[in-house]
């Protein structure tokens, strides 16, 4: 495996993070592990910010020892979101990447100590942040240095009922030509309902984004959480067989 550090420093690399919303059980993981394009960059929440307290929060303690146990067993990258700073030390022997979600954007002092620990950190957009607001947050990363932080688009809140969120691709366009960092699309969180990912998916690497983050779950119907908005893993396949074709087209190469 790469280098925690130089997993997003290839210009040309088309990067794709996948996995569940949260990470649910043992069956769960080996089926996205044991996938017909099986991720090198693995994505699940171990703890989970919901809107509904009575939503499921995640396995906790219980997500990071099935994580290290499929790691010893075959390695892999795994990206996870840290909620609260007292989750960093806990997550870091099994995180290669970490994230900071939308509710977190403007939680400085997580910024301040996820950076602190060295590794590439997405952060992703707050539901009704301006680009400037976005990219005030990305500079409490700093001390990552530029290539080690990703900015990921999710859409922000719209007047508009159809979709979960409005996907700005317009923000994509000017980040890749304005500023040094790498750029990511969540079209799950976007979009909010799965048959309208592949093709979020797609528009986003004709924007310029430097990587997707999808989620995938071996059953979308029986999902903990967001199963409304997951592929499955034929979905999947069926993405990467796309993005595969596209790619190339933006002088990229995809990275599953």
């Amino acid at each position: 495996m790469k280098d925690t550090l130089d997993l997003f420093a290839d210009p040309h690399e088309l990067t794709l993070i996948s996995g569940p919303c949260a990470v649910e059980s043992e069956m769960q993981m080996r089926a996205i592990l044991t996938g017909v394009n099986k991720p090198s960059l693995i994505r699940g929440g171990i703890f989970k910010m919901r809107t509904n307290k009575n939503s499921f929060q995640g396995l906790g303690d219980g997500g990071f020892d099935l994580i290290r146990k499929l790691q010893d067993e075959a390695p892999f990258h795994f990206v996870t979101e840290v909620t609260d700073p007292r989750q960093i030390e806990l997550l870091l022997p099994i995180t290669s990447v970490f994230q900071i979600g939308a509710r977190n954007m403007y939680n400085y002092e997580l910024l301040k100590a996820v950076a602190a620990f060295k590794k590439p950190v997405i952060l992703k957009r707050a539901f009704s942040a301006t680009i400037s607001e976005w990219l005030g947050a990305a500079e409490y990363l700093a001390d990552l240095g530029e290539k080690n932080i990703v900015l990921c688009e999710r859409g922000v809140r719209s007047f508009d009922t159809k979709l979960r969120n409005l996907l700005d691709l317009g923000s994509v366009i000017y980040l890749k030509k304005t500023t040094p960092f790498k750029v990511f699309v969540d079209p799950s969180h976007s979009m909010g309902l799965t048959p309208y990912v592949i093709d979020a998916a797609l528009a986003a690497v004709a924007a310029g984004a430097d990587g997707l983050i999808v989620e995938v779950h071996p059953n979308p119907a029986q999902a903990l959480s967001d199963g409304q908005q997951a592929l499955s893993l034929e979905q999947f396949n069926d993405l990467v067989a796309k993005l595969q074709k596209l790619a190339p087209i933006f002088d990229k190469k995809l990275k599953v």
